[in-house]
């Protein structure tokens, strides 16, 4: 199962890899230069994993980075330069979904960065570890949702579409996805290993 995950992690970058540059080429031949420095920057952002690893020395599941990727390109190129935000009504849903399992990861990362480190004196629960994880999964969707309403009253956009169900929905699935990853960061640090784990950020000893 590893192993095909890893062949599959090396594709889904390749494509995505191929495809920016295609559509970085298009955009400079056409002098479209928002869009060409847009897909610049998404290319630059798929790089953020190999980053962080040699940074922080750890180890990133393939599983994550894959998920990772694909929402950097699904949310920078796809949605917001090429409009897939108003083509898909389900696009946004989506992708709030797959950030509560991202920031998740991350704020489990965070606290277990600290957790490992010997120049900082201090141990944390499993239990505080998980619950940290789930409440900045879910802080960096709040912040996002106060954003789109900010967007929406200074510019008379419609980011929110003027729904209060819509922004429900947004920090529903921001908490579920939040709340999966901080069970599966509970079990990582009481030295349980299962499915939910794998898909965990991990300090290398």
């Amino acid at each position: 199962m590893k192993k095909y995950i890893d062949k599959l992690r090396v594709v889904v970058f390749i494509v995505i890899r191929i495809s920016l540059v295609y559509a970085g080429i298009i955009s400079f031949l056409q002098g479209d230069w928002a869009y060409l420095g847009m897909t610049i920057l998404t290319l630059i952002m798929m790089f953020l994993p190999y980053i962080v690893e040699k940074k922080f020395r750890v180890d990133i599941p393939s599983i994550f980075e894959i998920v990772l990727v694909i929402y950097i390109y699904a949310a920078v190129f796809l949605g917001s330069t090429n409009g897939f935000y108003s083509v898909f009504w389900w696009w946004d849903k989506m992708l709030h979904g797959l950030s509560g399992l991202i920031f998740g990861n991350i704020g489990f990362f965070i606290v277990s960065y600290l957790n490992s480190n010997k120049k900082i004196n201090i141990k944390l629960s499993p239990g505080f570890v998980a619950l940290f994880s789930f409440c900045f999964a879910i802080a960096i969707g709040a912040i996002w949702e106060i954003y789109e309403y900010t967007i929406d009253y200074f510019f008379n956009t419609t980011m929110q579409n003027a729904s209060l169900d819509d922004t429900m929905s947004d920090i529903i699935l921001d908490t579920i996805g939040a709340l999966i990853i901080s069970i599966a960061g509970y079990y990582q640090e009481k030295g349980i290993e299962n499915h939910l784990t794998k898909f965990l950020i991990k300090i290398n000893k």
